[in-house]
């Protein structure tokens, strides 16, 4: 079972560079560095599939921490069925680390611009990710990622990775378009909980990894 998300943001766990001057955003990733890992239930469906023969179009799986940096996965459904031992290692393989506010830190360590809409919301803007923040089957794309954070108030409401041009991985695959959109809300321990994730990608490669998929995942906390 290829992942309904084969380029959702992996955050690797280097130790994150200044942040940025903006007392909001300073105290957004101080909490975001003592983040627990926390538990959910994740549904994602497959609005587009590369492959459809091979691509499953609804996955429900859960995360239950055994600590504040460490967990483990189920998979609790694929296709409305139960899933195989293929599946199941295939989910492992590509669910390492799960997504959630904790990872914040890592991924938006490099000082940021921003603006302020006219809605009054702030949005800080990263031109370019830490090396090691968004790892795919292909490696290390973060040098070729921008971010972009909404802040309403003080209160995070979206976190926005995406490629501002296609780029090329290793000669033979291309990165035509990457967009992941996370949303949040204030979770149950103040902190701002993933509620809902869109990747929306496009690639060209060889082996049958290449194609267009845009999934949609929904989190609800355990």
């Amino acid at each position: 079972m290829r992942p309904l998300l084969p380029l959702i943001v992996a955050v690797a766990a280097a130790s994150p560079l200044a942040a940025a001057v903006d007392p909001q955003l300073q105290q957004l990733l101080a909490q975001s560095a003592k983040a627990p890992v926390v538990g959910f239930e994740r549904t994602t469906r497959a609005e587009v599939r590369a492959d459809p023969k091979k691509e499953p179009a609804l996955v429900v799986d859960r995360f239950a921490p055994k600590s504040a940096e460490t967990g483990s996965w189920t998979v609790v459904s694929v296709d409305g069925r139960k899933p195989t031992p293929q599946e199941v290692e295939a989910h492992a393989k590509g669910n390492s680390n799960p997504p959630g506010f904790h990872n914040l830190h890592k991924l938006l360590s490099l000082p940021p611009t921003s603006r302020r809409e006219a809605d009054g919301k702030t949005i800080f803007v990263w031109k370019s990710l830490p090396k090691g923040s968004v790892i795919t089957p292909g490696g290390d794309i973060s040098s070729h990622l921008s971010a972009e954070a909404t802040l309403d108030g003080a209160n995070l409401s979206e976190v926005r990775v995406f490629a501002a041009a296609p780029f090329k991985v290793k000669i033979v695959a291309s990165i035509n378009r990457f967009n992941v959109t996370s949303l949040y809300r204030p979770g149950a321990n103040g902190l701002p909980f993933l509620v809902a994730q869109t990747s929306d990608t496009d690639v060209t490669a060889p082996m049958g990894l290449g194609g267009k998929r845009r999934s949609v995942a929904s989190f609800k906390p355990l």
